[in-house]
């Protein structure tokens, strides 16, 4: 094994040498850590070691869970040996972020073959939200109606955890963690996926109630903005005249990402009129509903079919074409939008996305009516393919001719 010099906390994102690393107590006698919580097992400083070199705590139980020595936050062992690849997805309410995570991610491993890629669970205790949502979404009944995502909320244990950061009580949002590379390279990257929920960007709200809670746009590699066209009036009363608009939340969603690049800049110390130096891969959501009227009804041919995908720079390739037609579409209905991202950054794709395939009906009761087996996905695992080809070039420093590529000007 080959550790890192240098290891980034996902959590407090502190850095730290291995030799620094906590361990976690598995004794039931040594519960209650000062930082991590009464619940929780103590952390340590390993002095004792097993014959297979398993660290022993204070009463002799056998250890293998880590934590940083900063926070006390439990890490996966992947981040000291492997770089780290963060992830930030960000977005409005109600703009379809907790459907896309799970459908977008599911996508990715099941077509990581045809992409040439391995795409696995780094440690699977650490995803079991999104482990969750993907069976409701994929491994249901295929009768089973009323699936239906909890949002991504301001708070809860499921989504967040306190996490201690000089003395203060900050909350902190649950990474998702998967373990990534060519198959042809023995070069891996831990990439951490992000999510916050959209309140947490809004125009108006607070920025000091939510910062700490996006602290991860200090360290992001991507960001996913996820926007949703039939939120804004023009685009949908072009593209969809027959949706019903009523319940629409009507968001300024440039106002959004305008949120996110001002609090990214403040972290990292950047100019007020400098792009920002992260690439941005722009979302469309709910592309069932309006890519024909947009793009034309094969829309979805080239990345859709699991058979048409071939190799990533196939899917890419693809994929940059469908953001200049997008980009252009949107340039004429949402111009503040464009004008938005393309003034605070100079590296962003536009593309659709449909993480279910379908629209959900709405019963009497109010309820999103969905099956199982109405469940289709199309393009949703297209943002975070480009999320990894763009921010893993770097860190793995790979051949341009290689699987992951920057061939997308």
């Amino acid at each position: 094994m080959v550790l890192l010099n240098e290891i980034t906390c996902a959590w407090c994102w502190r850095q730290f040498s291995p030799l620094q690393i906590r361990f976690i107590s598995e004794s039931i006698h040594l519960r209650g850590d000062a930082l991590a919580g009464s619940s929780e097992g103590v952390r340590f400083s390993a002095m004792r070691f097993d014959p297979e070199g398993n660290a022993l705590d204070p009463d002799g139980a056998r250890c293998n869970r880590l934590a940083c020595p900063h926070c006390h936050g439990e890490i996966p062992r992947a981040l000291l040996e492997l770089p780290t690849v963060p992830i930030s997805i960000v977005g409005a309410p109600s703009s379809g972020k907790t459907n896309l995570l799970a459908s977008g991610l599911w996508r990715m491993s099941q077509l990581a073959n045809d992409m040439g890629i391995d795409w696995l669970d780094t440690d699977p205790r650490f995803n079991e939200l999104i482990h969750t949502n993907q069976a409701s979404l994929f491994l249901s009944e295929p009768t089973v109606q009323n699936i239906v995502l909890t949002k991504t909320d301001t708070g809860g244990d499921a989504l967040y955890r306190p996490v201690t950061i000089a003395g203060v009580v900050e909350s902190a949002p649950r990474p998702a963690f998967y373990t990534a590379g060519r198959m042809s390279d023995s070069a891996r990257v831990v990439v951490e996926v992000y999510d916050n929920a959209g309140e947490h960007f809004m125009h108006g709200q607070r920025a000091a109630k939510f910062e700490t809670s996006t602290r991860h746009l200090l360290r992001s590699s991507a960001i996913i903005l996820v926007f949703d066209p039939l939120q804004h009036i023009k685009f949908r009363q072009r593209f969809a005249p027959d949706r019903d608009g009523a319940g629409t939340n009507h968001q300024r969603q440039e106002l959004v990402f305008s949120t996110v690049v001002s609090q990214l800049r403040r972290l990292r110390g950047l100019s007020a009129v400098e792009p920002i130096p992260v690439p941005v891969i722009v979302a469309l959501s709910k592309a069932d509903v309006w890519g024909a009227s947009v793009l034309g009804a094969d829309w979805d041919s080239l990345v859709s079919r699991r058979g048409a995908i071939g190799s990533l720079d196939v899917l890419l390739e693809g994929a940059t074409r469908m953001s200049r037609a997008l980009r252009d579409v949107l340039a004429q209905v949402a111009p503040e939008f464009v004008g938005s991202v393309e003034a605070l950054t100079n590296r962003a794709w536009f593309v659709p996305v449909s993480a279910l395939g379908t629209d959900p009906k709405i019963d009497a009761e109010g309820n999103s009516v969905l099956r199982t087996s109405d469940v289709r996905p199309v393009w949703a695992e297209v943002p975070f393919a480009l999320a990894l080809t763009v921010a893993a070039v770097e860190p793995l420093k790979l051949q341009k001719d290689g699987v992951f590529t920057q061939s997308l000007a």
